[in-house]
């Protein structure tokens, strides 16, 4: 995607403005905008797919889905933007745009997915995180973040929501959809946002401000602290479970223990968190 155009017009005008400033100016003239914003970030974009793992044909199906999708709704996505990164850098969440873009694209390919029988008949915010966590393929931080717009959620009771899901399918149904889960994760990573505890959450996305940013940065710090109070089986099951979306006879085979003591290990390790979130 790369091409000679450092000594074009467009691009000696791209170079003069920081991110933070071309996010502004979306609000004044988009048009002008769009121009110089894509000027400057195609090769991100189109960088960005081929990292995860993409041909050159399949990359450029997607870059113009991303880039209509980014122009959607007269620049909704990008006049969203609150917070481009403490140096105005936009490109960590342009990379989470793309990331999560690909995902929309196979999407709508495939046509919008149906619950699954066993889900339907849990609670609605039950089936929201079940779609938020095996269709779009978010970690619990991440779906709790998410449904933080909607209503007030600890991330404790994300992982509640979890194993009540679980506990509703079969185990092939669950396999299935672990095996997929697995994949599309292999494909569309999220380790670039996560912290060192593993169950990061994703600090910039779109609309959010300043203080929603500064909100997230100390839900992270209140998550490491709560992660501190558990013992290291403890975490690592909670890892395992929720991002590595390990069975209970997973975790049992590969920690040497039984599963009901993975079953308990987990009750223990949730019971914990929830204390020390609050």
């Amino acid at each position: 995607m790369k091409s000679d155009k450092r000594d074009s017009p467009l691009h000696l005008v791209s170079v003069s403005f920081s991110d933070t400033e071309i996010l502004e100016m979306f609000h004044q003239d988009a048009d002008a905008a769009w121009r110089i914003f894509i000027d400057r970030h195609a090769d991100t974009i189109f960088s960005s797919l081929r990292y995860l793992g993409f041909d050159y044909d399949q990359a450029m199906d997607r870059f113009i889905y991303i880039c209509e999708k980014l122009c959607e709704d007269d620049f909704r996505r990008l006049k969203g933007v609150r917070y481009a990164g403490t140096h105005g850098d936009l490109i960590p969440w342009l990379r989470q745009v793309v990331k999560n873009l690909s995902i929309n694209w196979v999407w709508s390919q495939e046509g919008r997915k149906r619950l699954l029988k066993p889900i339907k008949q849990l609670p609605a915010r039950d089936q929201r995180i079940f779609e938020l966590y095996f269709w779009k393929g978010l970690l619990p931080s991440a779906i709790q973040e998410e449904l933080q717009r909607e209503q007030a959620i600890e991330l404790v009771e994300v992982m509640e929501a979890l194993e009540r899901i679980f506990a509703a399918l079969s185990q092939k149904k669950l396999w299935r959809l672990l095996s997929n889960l697995a994949r599309q994760r292999g494909v569309v990573s999220l380790e670039e946002n996560e912290s060192e505890s593993g169950i990061g959450i994703q600090p910039v996305f779109a609309g959010a401000s300043p203080e929603e940013a500064l909100i997230y940065k100390e839900t992270q710090e209140h998550l490491d602290q709560a992660l501190t109070k558990l013992t290291a089986r403890e975490r690592l099951t909670i890892q395992l479970r929720f991002e590595d979306c390990r069975t209970h006879q997973d975790i049992a085979e590969l920690l040497q223990i039984s599963d009901r003591e993975v079953k308990s290990c987990l009750r223990g390790a949730l019971k914990k968190l929830a204390t020390a979130l609050k």
